[in-house]
């Protein structure tokens, strides 16, 4: 009778354990993505996405910063990580995380330029760069047919040491137009005021998509249940055009969600 009186406490009191257990949520710092405000407080567009399907599936959870990708990839392996931020699809990380269907970023590389010379030359090809100098980060690959395009003399090539140094010449009119991170530019345009000065040709030079990613051996209840229901809310947001708010908020309205 004892016994089972203790195991009859046990169950009563298993599902408090179950929901006292947050979802543990682990990435990098980096703006746009996952950053520090003003204020000290968490933000970005991973955190908003995750923020509002965890509040539709009614899940309490944390997320961590850690300092290195060193430090991130061995949390790969750790039963109380429940989810990696941002990953892209690779062969070596499908064997201890799990993708889900839905990818809520894409992170392209587009050539920028002054929205006062846009439709003086568009991007199809590199031959449409014909005759145009173009703003280039040593160091930095950019695409084997970039530098081929660059080497037979299509276009003349601006180089920098540092890649920040790029957005400067082009709005001093140093160069007609260069490549970078479309969304990190966007945000930064926008801190810097310059938003309105500046726009991106529509085809990118490379673009790849990315996922929020979910722990193999995490421990934690019911995270097959979270997976599948992660991809249904994620899908909605995009139909409901909620992925376009969080995309405005922190890029300004130019940027189009895929």
């Amino acid at each position: 009778m004892r016994w089972f009186k203790i195991w009859l406490i046990f169950l009563i009191c298993l599902p408090v354990f179950v929901s006292a257990h947050s979802f543990k949520i682990v990435g990098i710092q980096g703006a746009p993505l996952r950053f520090y405000d003003e204020n000290q407080q968490l933000v970005g567009i991973d955190v908003d996405v995750i923020d509002t399907i965890m509040k539709k599936l009614e899940v309490s959870y944390e997320i961590e910063i850690v300092a290195s990708s060193t430090r991130l990839k061995h949390l790969w392996q750790d039963p109380n990580v429940d989810m990696i931020l941002t990953y892209s699809y690779k062969t070596e990380r499908a064997q201890y995380l799990d993708y889900p269907e839905q990818s809520h970023v894409t992170l392209s590389w587009n050539f920028f330029l002054l929205k006062e010379n846009l439709g003086k030359f568009d991007f199809d090809t590199f031959d449409d760069f014909k005759g145009l100098k173009i703003g280039a980060t040593q160091g930095f690959s950019y695409t084997k047919a970039f530098w081929e395009a660059a080497d037979s003399g299509v276009f003349t090539l601006d180089m920098v040491v540092k890649n920040e140094l790029n957005m400067n010449k082009l709005l001093h009119g140093r160069f007609d137009t260069y490549a970078n991170s479309r969304i990190d530019t966007l945000f930064q345009a926008r801190q810097g005021g310059y938003l309105d000065k500046i726009t991106f040709l529509q085809k990118p030079l490379k673009e790849k998509q990315y996922f929020n990613t979910f722990v193999k051996v995490s421990d934690y209840p019911y995270i097959e249940s979270i997976k599948r229901r992660y991809d249904i809310e994620l899908q909605k947001m995009r139909k409901e055009g909620v992925l376009q708010v969080i995309y405005d908020k922190y890029l300004g309205n130019q940027e189009s969600y895929k």
